[in-house]
């Protein structure tokens, strides 16, 4: 991974109150750049081959701003903020899943260890 990868990685912001519940949120209004979003985001799920259920749609503007959220589209990975308006691509979609969702893992690994 490059290091400008590693430091973008390290800035991702968490968002105390989108911990919990679905790993993957998706913060979208009903704008076309909101459902475009939406759509390559469900899609990079299922090509993933993850559950339906890891998949949260928040649509309300009331349950965005709780999570934190200032702008939509956006892309929420276990609790960090990982895109915030723009409509990203399905492979973009993917491959920040997956990274997001090893950097959760291994954090995890790192304090069952140290117990």
């Amino acid at each position: 991974m490059e290091m400008k990868q590693k430091r973008r990685a390290k800035e991702r912001p968490l968002l105390p109150e989108a911990v919990g519940g679905a790993r993957i949120k998706i913060c979208a209004t009903g704008c076309s750049h909101c459902r475009a979003m939406r759509e390559n985001t469900k899609e990079a799920v299922r090509l993933l081959g993850l559950p339906e259920e890891e998949l949260e749609c928040v649509s309300d503007f009331a349950g965005i701003t709780k999570l934190g959220v200032m702008s939509t589209p956006s892309l929420i990975i276990d609790g960090r903020l990982v895109s915030a308006g723009k409509v990203l691509k399905v492979e973009q979609i993917m491959a920040l899943i997956l990274e997001v969702m090893s950097e959760t893992e291994k954090s995890r690994e790192k304090s069952q260890d140290g117990e």
